[in-house]
């Protein structure tokens, strides 16, 4: 990879040069419950230190957690700048690990996202392939098939229960599915343009956090 021999008037154009020479990494780890796959931290970082070196960006980011949000800090050129990024979710408890592993997980996730979001990576599921059938638009069959959709309505009840026993709030419940399932939603909205299977797999998610 041929470098950028630069000389950047401040942080800002440094940054704004490293986002536009991001080479968006391949979706290099699957999510068996939604059968797709999404970009790991790893390649979220391998990229922005690439475009960094391409562009001869002089600057240096490192993520901070603090009162459980991820920030990502960056300094440079006599410069510095604090960006907040993901909540960091809360111990899910007992379900399928052990507290340690899934603090790690959620500050993996949370470092991942808000990383994504600083240098603009597309880093979430890529679902369209599930999303609709072969040959058919995916406008065109949520068109046809929300109307008849009753899983929302059940998503609305467990998802309450589920805020109930646990004691989440919306938000932190939200983060928690995002963090559980490898992508990002953060309200009924991006719950509704899921497709059914990736909606079942929540909801049974959630039920089970209610046992």
């Amino acid at each position: 990879m041929t470098e950028v021999n630069t000389t950047y008037s401040g942080l800002f154009e440094a940054l704004s040069a490293l986002q536009d020479a991001v080479e968006q990494p391949k979706k290099d780890a699957n999510n068996p419950m939604f059968k797709s796959s999404y970009v790991t931290l790893d390649a979220v970082i391998a990229s922005i230190n690439a475009a960094k070196r391409k562009v001869n960006a002089k600057i240096f980011w490192h993520n901070e957690p603090r009162e459980r949000v991820m920030w990502t800090v960056i300094d440079g050129y006599g410069e510095h700048l604090e960006i907040q990024g993901a909540p960091i979710a809360g111990d899910l408890g007992n379900r399928g690990t052990n507290s340690a592993q899934a603090e790690g997980s959620a500050e993996t996730y949370a470092r991942r996202y808000s990383l994504s979001m600083v240098f603009g990576i597309a880093s979430d599921v890529d679902d369209d392939g599930n999303a609709a059938p072969k040959g058919q638009p995916k406008a065109q069959q949520k068109t046809q098939s929300q109307p008849k959709n009753q899983l929302n309505s059940m998503f609305g009840g467990v998802s309450k229960a589920f805020r109930d026993k646990n004691g989440f709030t919306e938000e932190a419940m939200y983060q928690a599915i995002s963090q559980q399932f490898n992508t990002n939603i953060n309200g009924f909205y991006t719950f509704n343009d899921l497709n059914d299977q990736q909606k079942e797999a929540i909801i049974n998610w959630l039920r089970a956090g209610v046992k």
